[in-house]
């Protein structure tokens, strides 16, 4: 059975009445494609009951190097609803969620050949249920308490402007926190609980723990393996944050780890590591600004991961660059010209495998990427982007890939 299919046309069926009546007002000035629903979603959001969907897809071509040229489509859906229950219920500071995610179609990565995904809209190509989940805020939302089934990387290692690139080397999470499996993500759901505390307006402190187990990859279940078994581990997540301003330009640190109880397979060994730790630090700054307190200007980024355990390891150490301009032309405020590098060095353990093999001896990857999203209207975008990657795969012995593609976006 195609559920993409069926989904995408059942979808469809269902916006069509809705999209006639967004485009009988002025739908383009709305925050969503098929606009207020005759005012029905305003009134259900001021009732407590907040719908959303999310479609994103890029095609991408690898024009040069690597292996062969390829070209390849992949889309994500992205589906759910917010309850608050203190609306509905008088349960003041719960909310309830609940989503899905449907993602379709292939990647390049094949003929890349390279350790970072070019493709960052592929993994796990079928449908899950992502976010089962409640939230408790109290005293004036300086603490927050979330549980169910969610992933980490709704709370740690990311931040805003990661999410512009096609390179999941950037996009998301910091890449390296999330290689060995150990820190659970999007779309992969797990038990979980995340608690935050943020004692200032400027300060805050993260701690989340994640059931880890192999059973969360696998699309036959989607996500509804709601079992624990004995050999599940436990990854633990804290982080620390802190916001401030250069005069009126906003800046924001993060420094955090990644604490894991499970057995991973050691590279070019036949036994496990059972205990992993891995520390990572963020850091972005706006730089210039267009006029006092506008988000218009220039933004830099930079993140560093780091563990020192190789064996089980992929890439011990990673860093990224970053730099955004939002508004780069008259009369494009909201258009965003982004540039990104990754480097990331493969662990020696991987690297004597590997060679070991008679595959070459792999030592680091290096990507860039440049792209200019057109904010077509607050809905709706498109993005066109090339990437260049230095040594895919690591050795050297394969010739350097350059990649031209197209991201697109709407919001439902």
């Amino acid at each position: 059975m195609n559920h993409t299919r069926i989904g995408l046309t059942a979808l469809a069926a269902a916006m069509l009445p809705l999209s006639t009546i967004a485009i009988a007002s002025d739908w383009r000035s709305g925050d969503t494609l098929t606009g207020d629903w005759g005012g029905t979603r305003t009134q259900l959001k001021a009732e407590g009951i907040d719908v959303f969907a999310y479609y994103n897809a890029i095609v991408s071509a690898n024009v040069s190097g690597g292996n062969e040229d390829a070209n390849a489509y992949a889309g994500d859906l992205f589906a759910g609803v917010t309850l608050d229950l203190g609306k509905l219920f008088g349960a003041d500071g719960w909310t309830f969620n609940l989503s899905g995610i449907d993602r379709h179609g292939e990647s390049i990565d094949p003929e890349v050949v390279g350790i970072y995904s070019v493709m960052q809209l592929v993994g796990g190509q079928t449908w899950f249920l992502y976010n089962l989940s409640l939230e408790k805020t109290w005293d004036e939302g300086r603490h927050a308490l979330k549980f169910g089934r969610i992933t980490a990387t709704d709370d740690f290692a990311g931040s805003p402007f990661y999410g512009y690139y096609l390179s999941n080397s950037i996009d998301g999470q910091i890449r390296a926190v999330l290689f060995d499996g150990v820190m659970t993500s999007y779309p992969y759901g797990v038990w979980g609980a995340r608690y935050k505390y943020a004692p200032t307006d400027d300060f805050r402190v993260k701690i989340g723990a994640y059931q880890l187990t192999e059973r969360m990859w696998d699309p036959d279940l989607h996500g509804t393996d709601f079992t624990f078994r004995d050999s599940d581990g436990i990854s633990v997540m804290v982080q620390l944050e802190r916001d401030w301003r250069m005069g009126t330009k906003p800046g924001h640190f993060g420094l955090g780890l990644n604490n894991v109880s499970f057995d991973m397979p050691n590279f070019n060994a036949d036994d496990t590591t059972d205990t992993f730790i891995r520390y990572y630090a963020q850091l972005d700054q706006q730089v210039t600004q267009e006029r006092e307190g506008s988000d218009q200007g220039l933004y830099l980024f930079g993140t560093l991961a780091y563990t020192n355990q190789q064996e089980p390891a992929l890439v011990p150490f990673q860093t990224s660059f970053g730099a955004q301009y939002v508004g780069p032309f008259a009369g494009r405020n909201q258009d965003r010209l982004i540039f990104g590098t990754t480097y990331g060095t493969l662990s020696d353990d991987y690297a004597d495998e590997q060679e070991a093999l008679g595959t070459g001896r792999p030592d680091y990857e290096w990507m860039f990427e440049l792209g200019y999203r057109i904010q077509l209207t607050k809905f709706a975008y498109v993005q066109p982007d090339i990437q260049y990657v230095v040594q895919p795969g690591g050795t050297g012995d394969i010739p350097d890939a350059t990649v031209i593609g197209m991201q697109f976006g709407v919001s439902l």
